[in-house]
């Protein structure tokens, strides 16, 4: 399963002058927990960084700062951390690991962002793919059943001894 067919197209975007009470309304507006940090240049717009909803907690809210006087380019991640839309799952988690993220931007073959997919899209792709897992296995048994005959009913009944006595004194069926 590829990253394209995992992620969200839907990108919303901020710029980078905008302040991060800006960021936040656009973010409830948007029903979004991350924006893409965007600045203009002579070539066009460029990203330059991703700031979440737990960036504006962690690193604003909690320390008691105020959201009107800093930029959201100030409080941005722009170490930017980045999949492929032909990668797998497995690479994806492993990018995420390394760059300590839960968010990765996803890219085409010309490296224009094409979506972001979140740990919560890949842990319900690995979650479907265990229930898939599971069932395997339990029909995989299924047939093994149906296909036996059972051989306890072949055999004599066994004798166990009760318990506190050394006698024989009753069968199992």
């Amino acid at each position: 399963m590829n990253i394209g067919s995992l992620c969200s197209r839907r990108i919303v975007t901020v710029d980078s002058a905008c302040s991060l009470t800006e960021a936040a309304t656009l973010m409830r507006e948007r029903h979004v927990g991350s924006l893409v940090v965007t600045s203009g240049a002579s070539d066009g717009m460029h990203v330059t960084g991703v700031v979440t909803d737990r960036d504006l907690v962690i690193r604003v809210l909690a320390q008691g700062l105020g959201g009107e006087d800093i930029d959201v380019g100030d409080l941005a991640n722009q170490n930017l951390a980045s999949v492929s839309e032909e990668d797998d799952v497995s690479h994806a988690l492993l990018v995420m690991q390394q760059h300590g993220v839960r968010r990765l931007l996803v890219t085409n073959g010309d490296y224009q962002l094409t979506g972001i997919v979140t740990l919560g899209d890949l842990t319900a792709a690995c979650a479907r793919d265990m229930g898939h897992l599971a069932q395997v296995i339990r029909r995989g048994i299924d047939r093994e059943t149906a296909e036996t005959t059972p051989v306890l009913a072949s055999m004599p009944p066994l004798r166990i001894p009760a318990m506190g006595t050394a006698g024989w004194g009753h069968v199992a069926a």
